[in-house]
């Protein structure tokens, strides 16, 4: 990034975020004064405490000395900043370029050439580790790419290619337009640390989405009738762990899957299309279906999931499928959530949030607004509109503070559980990074952003800046 200035504007003493050198404490300048000597039994006894206490201050240095545990992150969440970021390393990055964090490294991927190509950087010095040609596609087909939800994918990539169909594939399917039903995809799970395949399988028939939980891949195919087939398959070999068959057809068009959608959790996997149906993650079991040809709109949290059709209003329902309470709101789409409060559901109307106590259902509170949740965490909600965000408190709705002026919000707040990053301007027209504590939007810092730079997300809990050809990483 270019030289700048950064503005601290706390007043209290904070203590170092990351010093670059560490030096031991200076010797004190006068020896410590002799001391009489002790008798002998004395310092026998004492010589036993003295091993006594280097072999419990051994297993104490050895305890701390053994790696600490991976901080886990959720989706869409920052880890924890010990102060202001500052550029670690900038590396060149196509604008159409998707990434992912893979334990410890930052992996690109994306259609160039009309090849599918893989690299890996390492988070910490942005050297390459690898790079992956995994084929050619058909342009850039939709479903070609490595899924994920914005978490750490852990030590395993899953890759999902789907190439362009030849004459003489093994019968795979004929040029220049093949049949629905013979398109494939080609999946590769690749080392997130030296980029080896460590498997290779393929997925047969007309693909509509694919998702990533956990190491395993959520597919949706479309039958010759037009009726789903959604199976969960293990991301290293293509073990089929469940399969379902969805009894309402998908709306289809020239060949083409309209209007369906895959939405998948930990919990959960939602197939919508004329119906909306709810699985369970685990074991593909079936937890409602909504009447065939109603219009439906089906939501997922962690814990709760709902279903709404112009006819029947709306169910909210607990991980069995079984019915908690009804409403004609839906749940808003939450960028990045740690999940506190986990007993309050927050539910959008349209120009007023509600929340409902869980599994209850009883209404909390009320708060009209033109804004949008975003964000919850540590208890708070943050709303974000076009012209600035505002924090209220998760169990109460109550207003406890917002961006102090109205900035257009050209990327959506972060947070990392403590502060809350946002966009904002300084008075020379400089875009600038603010945080602000969550807890009461106190100003900690301001960080003038480069001009060309067009995104600012939090990626396995890293922040990552994008302009139109790098890609920058902040710690």
């Amino acid at each position: 990034m270019q030289d700048v200035e950064l503005v601290d504007v706390t007043d209290r003493p904070r203590a170092p975020g990351r010093p670059r050198t560490w030096l031991p404490p200076a010797p004190p300048e006068d020896p410590p004064a002799a001391r009489p000597p002790r008798p002998a039994h004395r310092r026998r006894w004492v010589a036993l405490v003295v091993v006594l206490g280097l072999v419990v201050a051994g297993a104490l240095v050895g305890r701390a000395a053994a790696p600490d545990a991976p901080v886990v992150v959720a989706p869409g969440m920052l880890a924890p900043l010990d102060g202001p970021p500052w550029a670690r390393w900038r590396v060149p990055v196509a604008r159409s370029a998707d990434v992912l964090a893979a334990s410890g490294a930052l992996v690109v991927s994306g259609v160039r050439d009309r090849r599918f190509a893989v690299a890996a950087y390492d988070e910490d010095s942005g050297e390459r580790l690898w790079t992956r040609d995994l084929g050619p596609v058909a342009g850039t087909r939709p479903l070609t790419g490595c899924p994920h939800a914005g978490s750490d994918v852990g030590p395993v990539v899953l890759c999902v290619v789907e190439p362009p169909v030849v004459p003489g594939g093994g019968g795979l399917g004929t040029v220049p337009f093949p049949a629905p039903d013979e398109r494939w995809a080609q999946v590769s799970a690749l080392d997130a640390t030296t980029g080896d395949v460590l498997g290779r399988w393929t997925v047969a028939g007309r693909l509509a989405a694919v998702e990533r939980i956990g190491d395993d891949l959520v597919v949706l195919r479309v039958g010759a009738d037009g009726h789903a087939r959604v199976g969960r398959y293990a991301g290293a070999d293509g073990h089929r762990l469940w399969w379902y068959r969805g009894a309402s057809p998908l709306r289809l068009r020239e060949g083409i899957v309209s209007g369906s959608e895959l939405r998948v959790n930990d919990a959960f996997v939602l197939l919508q299309g004329w119906s909306a149906t709810v699985l369970d993650a685990t074991d593909g079991e079936e937890l409602t279906a909504s009447p065939r040809g109603s219009f439906v709109v089906g939501s997922l949290s962690r814990d709760v999931f709902g279903t709404w059709s112009s006819g029947d209003g709306g169910v909210v329902r607990d991980r069995t499928g079984r019915a908690l309470f009804t409403s004609r709101a839906l749940f808003p789409a939450v960028t990045a959530s740690d999940g506190d409060p986990p007993d309050v559901l927050v539910m959008d109307e349209g120009g007023t949030l509600s929340a409902r106590s869980l599994p209850g259902g009883t209404e909390l509170w009320r708060h009209d607004t033109y804004r949008a949740v975003r964000l919850q965490a540590g208890g708070h909600l943050l709303l974000l509109g076009v012209d600035g965000y505002q924090v209220v408190a998760a169990r109460t709705g109550t207003v406890e503070w917002e961006s102090p002026s109205r900035v257009l919000m050209w990327w959506a707040p972060l947070t990392d559980g403590t502060l809350v990053l946002g966009a904002g301007r300084s008075g020379t027209g400089t875009p600038t990074m603010e945080a602000r504590r969550l807890a009461d939007g106190g100003l900690e810092w301001v960080l003038p952003i480069e001009q060309g730079v067009r995104s600012v997300t939090a990626v396995g809990g890293h922040l990552v800046l994008r302009n139109r050809d790098e890609l920058i990483l902040l710690t």
